[in-house]
Parts: C-alpha cells; structure tokens; sequence
C-alpha cells in the first residue's frame, strides 16, 4: 500500500456548487452534520438557517438536492437568488395596496409554484380533490409556468400587465372573490394554497432558497422583500404543517444581512424557526473543534487509515504554538476558511510530512490568494466598490497590526484620495465579517479579542484598540 501523502487528500473547493459538480462525494460521503441539521431541514419545524459567509449554507443545500438523487421519497427544488429582479416583484401584485401586503403574497405564489412543479413529479402523491389539483396543473402548463422556469423568470412574467388579464377562471372555484379582474395573481395564490391542503404523500418535498446575499444592494426593497420572503415562509410552512403537506420552505440566509432585515419580529423567528451554523469552538482545546473533524472525515476518504491528519502530516507546533490552534487562529472558524487554508497549505507539500516552511509558505498563500479577497467580495453590497480598494490601502499605509481608530482618521486625513472615504462605516462593515477587532487589555495583563465570528452579538467599539484578524496579516505585509 502506498504511503499517504498530505497533498492527495480533496479538501474541496471554495463553492458548494463547483463541490457538488466535479466532486459529489465530498458533500455525500464527507459531509459532516454537527447539530444533525439535516434531519431538522427535512422533517423539524425551523427552516431559517443562518450563517455568515463560508458556513456551509449551500453545502446544506447541495447535500439535500444530492441526497434527493438517491432518495425516491425526497424531493429537493433548489432556487438561488443570484440574479433575483428585486424592483420588480410588488408588480406582480395587481392593486393599489400597501407594499407590505403585496410583497409576501407575491412570494406565496412564486413559492406555490415551485412546490406544485414538485407536486407535478410525485407518482406516490395523493388528494382529497384531484380535479381541481388535476385542472391546476393544466392551467400552469398552458401559461407556460410548468416545468416551472426560474424565479427571475417567473417574476418578470408575471409582473406584465397581458399576463394577468389572461389568468383563467378557475380561481373562482372554493375562494371568494376580492377583485373584478378576470382572474389575479392573489387569488391564484390563495387557491394553489388551498389546493395544497388535499396533498399526501410518503414523500417529502423540500423548496430550498439560498443566494439571499449575491446581489446585496442598498436598495431598501431588497431588504423589505426579503423580510417578507421569510415571514411568507413562516407562515406557509406552519400552513403544510397543520394540513399534512408534504412540503418545506427553506431559506439559507446570512446571519449579517438577516440582522438588517426591517422586521419587528427578527427576535421570534429566530428563537422558533432557525438554527445557527456556528462552527467556533474555544481555540485552547483545539482538538474537540469540529473543523477539525471534517478535515479528518474528508482525509479519510482517500486514505481510510489516517485517523488525524494533524497528527499524522504536520509538525506538533509551529512557531510554538499548537499546530491546529495556530491554524483555527488564521480563519474565522468557518470550514470554507479552513479547508482552503488546508489545499493551500498542500500546494506548499514537498514530502510526506509537512515541515514548519512547508506549513508557513501555505498560510502565505491562503492569506494572499484566498483570505484577503474573500474579505474584499464580502464587503461588496457594503462598501462603493472604490471605496474597497481605498480602505485597505488606507489601512495597509499603517504598517501595523492593530491600532486606534483616531489613528487611521488621522492618516485618512493627510492625503486627498481618502478625503470622501466614509471611514467608520467601512470600518463597522470590517467588523462585521470578521476582517476587524476589538483588543482589550484586562487588569493583570490579559488581553483579551473581541470578533464578531466568536460571538454574534459582539458590538464594534471604535474608542478601543482596533486589531487585524490574523489571516490578513501576510496579505498586507505586516509579518
């Protein structure tokens, strides 16, 4: 047998969706399930996960719609809102009603349609009422809307004016009527929504939304609709629930942007319909860290026999420091942060253990190659995109790893191209993703550091020391 070699081991790649394309089994056989959400997104009652950038939400994802493959009970519809057209969605909506009411209904018919393109699917599905399930599903069908298209598409069909007009009378049947029309979208939405609570079925049918954040604008309809996605969301899947729907909405979100969604009801939602994918563990018992255990179930794909690979492939310390502390120091405990810092400590491989060189000549390239950039794509919808690349020169300009915020103002302050930078709101923006700090120095000599990846619920203080995260460091020359 040939001896195992830290550099043949598949780490995976920086996206769910690449991961899931060219190598499956890494989201099958090495996927690793910390809090058993799996089962929680199939058949629990929360559906909202949370999670900053990099924390698995669309390895989740790519997991259930991969499993559903093998799984003739399970179907998985996945949207992703990459391209989402925002501005458009309260057109979908006839009437001069308020915003807030014609968002979410706008949501339950592009939701329902998606579930009953799934519905469409099932051989095993059953109902109370199959003419009017049967007469949906032919009425979609001639608008065009199964197999359903994508949500861009779907909004931007439905949005026009011709489309509406032509709705077909079958709406009438089991509702009342609230509109002279010929046939409006609520009222299509209200009957599919009825009609979902004839269906049974020994399958489950899972509609999973992720891409929340890929076009982050600062446009407030972004926020308005996506805090009615999610109450639409609540609310029909408590619906499915006491009606025995086979059906699931759910949403992958991150944890910053939920934070700033206009809701009053934020707190509740999260206490009853979501779960934190929270992958930090204290760094002084590096050992019980589950990063660490996905690192080691993906090694042992390759190579059944190594137990640890950090104990097996790399020196015990490094620079003093326990080697696995030293490494969860330079990420933001997140496993996209972890298993790129491992590839690219591999492409630093040269023999089959790893030397201090080989581990420090890989953190210099995850720092430079990955880490830095990862925090420059964070920032977009955040920061003017100038304003990115300004900031860090800024800060670069320092030279130092941590300092006082009236410093870098002061700096900011002396040459013309920082003039118009809006400082501390880029800076509250670092904070956020983690690429900033806070550093105290308690009584007795302890200093202690304050991140947002360690504890959500941290505050940025601008009148303490500011501190660099340690994986920037060697990005901008400051080691």
């Amino acid at each position: 047998m040939a001896r195992p070699r830290f550099e043949n081991i598949r780490f995976g790649y920086a996206g769910a969706e690449e991961e899931s394309t060219y190598e499956p089994s890494l989201l099958t056989d090495g996927f690793f399930d910390p809090g058993e959400f799996i089962q929680e997104a199939k058949a629990g009652r929360r559906f909202l996960f949370l999670g900053y950038k990099g924390s698995g939400k669309s390895a989740l994802a790519e997991h259930l719609r991969l499993s559903a493959e093998n799984d003739s009970n399970l179907f998985v519809t996945t949207s992703i809102l990459s391209d989402f057209p925002y501005s458009d969605l309260p057109n979908v909506v006839n009437g001069a009603s308020e915003l807030e009411s014609r968002l979410p209904t706008a949501w339950s018919w592009l939701i329902l349609l998606a579930l009953f393109d799934s519905f469409s699917k099932d051989q095993g599905l059953s109902t109370e009422d199959r003419d009017h399930f049967t007469s949906a599903l032919d009425v979609l069908g001639n608008l065009g809307l199964l197999p359903t298209p994508s949500l861009k598409k779907i909004v931007q069909v439905s949005s026009k004016k011709t489309f509406k007009i032509s709705l077909p009378k079958f709406i009438e049947a089991g509702i009342e009527r609230t509109s002279s029309s010929t046939g409006d979208i609520p009222n299509f939405a209200e009957r599919l929504r009825l009609i979902s609570a004839t269906l049974h079925s020994p399958s489950k049918h899972l509609l999973v939304i992720d891409g929340l954040d890929e076009v982050l604008t600062r446009n407030e309809i972004q926020y308005q609709s996506l805090s009615a996605l999610i109450t639409e969301s609540a609310r029909l899947n408590m619906f499915f629930h006491r009606n025995g729907t086979p059906a699931k909405i759910i949403l992958l979100c991150r944890t910053d942007l939920f934070e700033r969604l206009p809701s009053a009801n934020k707190n509740k939602i999260r206490q009853d319909s979501a779960i934190h994918l929270d992958w930090y563990h204290d760094p002084r018992q590096p050992s019980s860290s589950m990063l660490l255990t996905l690192a080691n179930l993906r090694a042992r794909l390759v190579f059944p026999e190594v137990f640890d690979i950090f104990l097996h492939f790399f020196p015990h310390q490094v620079d003093r420091q326990d080697t696995r502390a030293f490494l969860l120091d330079l990420t933001r405990h997140t496993p996209r942060d972890f298993l790129q810092l491992l590839s690219h400590v591999q492409k630093s491989s040269t023999d089959f253990t790893l030397s201090r060189d080989n581990v420090l000549s890989g953190v210099r390239r995850y720092s430079i190659d990955y880490f830095l950039p990862e925090i420059r794509d964070e920032l977009h919808g955040y920061v003017a995109p100038v304003h990115i690349d300004l900031a860090f020169d800024l800060i670069g300009s320092l030279r130092k790893r941590d300092f006082e915020y009236h410093e870098l103002a002061e700096k900011a302050s002396e040459a013309n191209q920082f003039k118009d930078l809006p400082l501390e709101s880029i800076i509250r923006a670092l904070f956020e993703c983690s690429a900033i700090g806070n550093v105290h120095n308690r009584p007795g000599g302890t200093t202690y550091y304050t991140f947002r990846f360690r504890n959500r619920n941290s505050t940025l203080n601008l009148h303490d020391r500011l501190i660099l995260h340690r994986g920037m460091w060697k990005a901008m020359n400051l080691i």
